[in-house]
């Protein structure tokens, strides 16, 4: 007992005051961690109230080297996380798993428990504390800067690129900001580059030209709800993406695979509840909306949000109006970031690739979609040129063309944007379960004469 305080009595004696440690000259932000800047350090100051909160963290990239396959926007990686007090005068950063799961009532859940203790990634000191506001302060200048899986590249992607550890005096944290449910994070990071002798080709041009690669990165740490959305059961016959995770029972014969969908939360507004419930439209208390890169075209943005809009006709359906909708990025508006992972954007790629996907970001506790960030390749234009003269030339003098004019290429390009909106609110080809011709007309053999 008296080594453990005589310990506990050498620990607050080295954690300084507050203001010793966020001095006058220290730049301070208010949001979800309450960010200082002093000089060349940055502090976290978590609230206790966060701390065992959950909290995704994506990881995007903003800029990238030539010849990387990769385009600003793009996710690297996303995690859950929780802070938690240490034992000592620390705070550790766990990294969350949803592998499986049991009824706390049963007693199976124990031994669930003990063969599911999540990794700890970081321990950091506490600086200080600020005991009137019930806050931690944490220095998190090395662990931004580090090259650690939930922040950085992982051992794959630098595999991929080609890459070895991170050149610290060559990288640095270039920006932080905070909001009320997430603080953005933005670094410059640099990496060593592999000796690749005799295959040049294959080493990013940057990596050739001086032996090292730069990259710019975004974390955006967004607070999850305190009370996850409630799940929605996957079906087999409805093609949803979905989650899963094993779930144990006392009374069980097998472990079952609990498999929710991704879905939007739309609910309506307390006001229109009993108008919802009687069958009226209403918008929700929250609508789905998606903007436009500012990076695209101009001549193409319309056509992007009409496929966007397309949608809402669907919501109808569902007793929602106006539930989803495709707009232009405000680009004037210091508050917005097109890295940020509470925007839904469309982010437009100058890339030769002849694609586009849509994926999305979701509450890995409930399946609930918080965010997409649709990728749109600039040469995806040539592919459909190519399908439509081929599939439409016979019958479209339209499509007899090497150029298209701008109102066929505005819709298919409108088609392109309905479908990955369509992946991005959950649903996987076909669509699932939908179709535009009943079965019993494909097997009519008078009808396919006529429309075959």
């Amino acid at each position: 007992k008296n080594g453990a305080a005589s310990q506990t009595t050498v620990l607050k004696t080295k954690e300084k005051s507050f203001s010793d440690v966020i001095t006058k000259d220290a730049v301070s932000q208010k949001g979800l961690f309450n960010t200082h800047q002093v000089g060349g350090k940055y502090f976290f100051e978590l609230p206790d109230s966060l701390l065992n909160r959950e909290i995704l963290v994506v990881t995007r990239f903003i800029k990238t080297p030539s010849g990387a396959r990769n385009y600003g926007g793009e996710k690297i990686s996303e995690n859950t996380i929780v802070f938690e007090k240490g034992p000592t005068n620390n705070i550790f950063l766990r990294i969350a798993t949803l592998v499986s799961a049991a009824d706390e009532n049963d007693a199976i859940s124990k031994a669930v428990n003990n063969s599911n203790i999540t990794p700890i990634l970081e321990a950091f000191t506490i600086k200080a504390s600020h005991e009137k506001k019930a806050t931690q302060l944490v220095d998190v200048t090395s662990f931004l800067n580090s090259e650690n899986p939930l922040l950085a590249l992982s051992n794959p992607q630098k595999d991929s690129y080609k890459l070895l550890g991170i050149e610290k005096d060559k990288s640095y944290i270039k920006e932080i900001n905070s909001f009320p449910i997430n603080t953005e994070i933005k670094t410059v990071k640099t990496y060593k580059a592999k000796s690749v002798k005799g295959k040049r080709k294959k080493a990013l041009p940057a990596a050739v030209l001086a032996g090292v690669v730069t990259l710019e990165i975004n974390n955006s740490f967004i607070l999850l709800p305190e009370k996850p959305m409630q799940k929605r059961y996957a079906d087999a016959r409805v093609g949803y993406f979905a989650s899963s995770y094993l779930e144990y029972g006392d009374d069980q014969q097998k472990v079952d695979r609990n498999t929710y969908i991704h879905r939007w939360r739309l609910e309506p507004k307390p006001e229109d509840l009993d108008k919802w419930k009687q069958g009226e439209l209403v918008e929700p208390k929250k609508p789905i909306v998606y903007y436009i890169d500012p990076a695209t075209p101009k001549k193409w943005r319309p056509f992007l949000i009409q496929g966007i809009n397309d949608w809402q006709v669907a919501f109808e359906q569902a007793g929602f109006k106006n539930a989803i909708v495709g707009m232009e990025w405000p680009e004037n508006d210091p508050s917005m970031s097109l890295e940020d992972s509470r925007f839904s954007v469309l982010r437009y790629f100058a890339s030769p690739s002849k694609n586009a996907y849509g994926p999305n970001i979701v509450d890995p506790r409930s399946g609930e979609i918080l965010e997409s960030h649709i990728g749109w390749y600039h040469n995806l234009l040539n592919l459909l040129h190519s399908w439509y003269m081929v599939q439409a030339g016979a019958v479209d003098n339209r499509a007899q063309q090497m150029e298209f004019d701008t109102a066929l290429m505005g819709n298919l390009i409108r088609f392109v944007s309905s479908h990955e909106v369509g992946h991005t609110l959950g649903l996987r080809h076909n669509m699932g379960a939908s179709s535009a011709t009943p079965v019993n007309k494909l097997r009519d053999a008078e009808w396919l004469r006529k429309n075959g």
